[in-house]
C-alpha cells in the first residue's frame, strides 16, 4: 500500500473498512466514530492526483489549526461541498452547500477550519499534484504563473459545473480498470474547467467598478433573501441596466440571480431544519416560501432531499446506514 494509504490509516486508527460499499470499491474506505464525528472517509489515488469524500456527521464543533501530516501528501485541493456548516480562515471561506473549498497546503500559515455541531458534512475533493498541473500548463506558464491564484481566484464562479462532477465521482461503482479511467478522466475535467474559468477571468476580466457592484448585489441579496427583490432594485443598486447586471452577475457567480437567491435560501433552510425546533412550514415561510409544495420542490432541487428527510437526520443515521462496521477510532 502507498504512504498516503498508511497515513490514513494511522490517522484514524482504523483498518480499512472492506464492508462499506457505498462508494466505488476502486478506492478504499475508512469508518471512523468519535466524541466529536461520525462518518466515511474514501480516498482513490491515481497518477498525480487524488479524489477523496468526506462523508460526516458533525456532533460537536471541530477546529482544525493544522493538516496535521496531509500537506506531506496534498498540494492544491479543490472541493465541492454538497452540504456544510464552517469556515475556513487565511484566506476566509465560507463552508456551505453548493460551494468550492480550496486550500493549498504549501502555503497555509495561521490555517484555521471550523465545522459547527450538528450537522453533516458531505464533500468531493481532488487534490492536484503540482507536476500534474506543471503538465497541463506547459504553454500558459506566462497567463498561469501562480498556481495558488488559479484554484482561489475561480472558486466562487466554477461550483456549478464541478457540481456535475462531483456527483459523477460519488454515485460511481465501477470497478478496476473502468473505475481507473473513469477517475482520471474526471480528474483532469475537473482541472479542465478550472483553468478555463482562470484564462477567461484573465482574458475577459471584469472591471474593478462593475466587479465590486456585483459584490454589492451579491451582499444585498445575502441580507434580504427572504424578500421579493424586485429586478429594478438590483439595477439601481448596481447602477447598471438589466441587460448588463444579468449578463456580468452570471460570469462571476456562474449562475442567474434567481438561483443565487435560491441557494441562499435552500442554505439557511438547511441550518434551521437541522438546528432548529421549528416546523417545516415555518422554516419555508422564514425563507421566503409561502408554498410549502414549492419549497420542499426547490429543496429537493438543491440538497438532494426534501425537508422532511432532513429534517431526520441524525447521528445514528448519518452517512454511514449501510457500513457495518462497529469499531469505536480516534482520530
Amino acid at each position: 500500500m502507498s504512504d498516503f494509504y498508511t497515513f490514513v490509516k494511522n490517522f484514524f486508527s482504523t483498518d480499512e473498512c472492506t464492508e462499506h460499499t457505498k462508494y466505488s470499491c476502486a478506492g478504499h474506505t475508512f469508518y471512523f466514530n468519535t466524541d466529536d464525528a461520525e462518518g466515511i472517509y474514501w480516498f482513490y489515488e491515481g497518477k498525480n492526483f487524488t479524489i477523496d469524500i468526506h462523508d460526516v456527521f458533525i456532533k460537536q464543533e471541530i477546529i482544525h489549526t493544522s493538516f496535521s501530516g496531509l500537506e506531506n501528501f496534498y498540494s492544491f485541493y479543490s472541493s465541492y461541498l454538497v452540504t456544510a456548516n464552517g469556515e475556513c480562515f487565511n484566506p476566509y471561506q465560507n463552508l456551505s452547500s453548493n460551494s468550492l473549498y480550496v486550500v493549498n497546503t504549501k502555503n497555509s500559515k495561521n490555517y484555521r477550519f471550523i465545522l459547527h455541531k450538528n450537522s453533516p458534512y458531505l464533500g468531493i475533493g481532488i487534490n492536484f499534484e503540482q507536476s500534474m498541473i506543471d503538465e497541463c500548463l506547459a504553454s500558459y506558464k506566462d497567463k498561469v504563473c501562480n498556481y495558488e491564484n488559479l484554484f482561489f481566484n475561480t472558486s466562487a464562479i466554477i461550483n456549478k459545473p464541478l457540481e456535475r462532477i462531483a456527483k459523477d465521482i460519488l454515485n460511481c461503482k465501477m470497478v478496476s480498470p473502468a473505475a481507473e479511467i473513469f477517475f482520471e478522466s474526471k480528474a483532469k475535467e475537473w482541472l479542465s474547467i478550472t483553468i478555463d474559468a482562470f484564462l477567461h477571468k484573465y482574458n475577459n476580466p471584469i472591471f474593478i467598478a462593475d466587479d465590486k457592484a456585483l459584490e454589492i448585489v451579491a451582499n444585498y441579496i445575502d441580507d434580504h433573501y427572504a424578500t421579493a427583490i424586485p429586478q429594478k432594485t438590483l439595477e439601481k443598486i448596481a447602477a447598471m441596466s438589466g441587460t448588463k447586471l444579468k449578463k456580468l452577475f452570471r460570469q462571476k457567480y456562474q449562475c442567474t440571480i434567481t438561483e443565487y437567491t435560491q441557494r441562499r435560501r435552500m442554505n439557511m433552510a438547511e441550518i434551521l431544519l437541522l438546528n432548529s425546533s421549528l416546523k417545516i412550514q415555518d422554516i419555508a415561510e422564514a425563507v421566503g416560501y409561502s408554498s410549502h409544495s414549492k419549497f420542499s420542490t426547490c429543496f429537493k432541487k438543491y440538497k438532494g432531499m426534501y425537508p422532511k428527510d432532513i429534517k431526520k437526520h441524525s447521528v445514528k443515521n448519518a452517512s454511514v446506514s449501510d457500513c457495518t462496521c462497529s469499531k469505536k477510532n480516534t482520530i
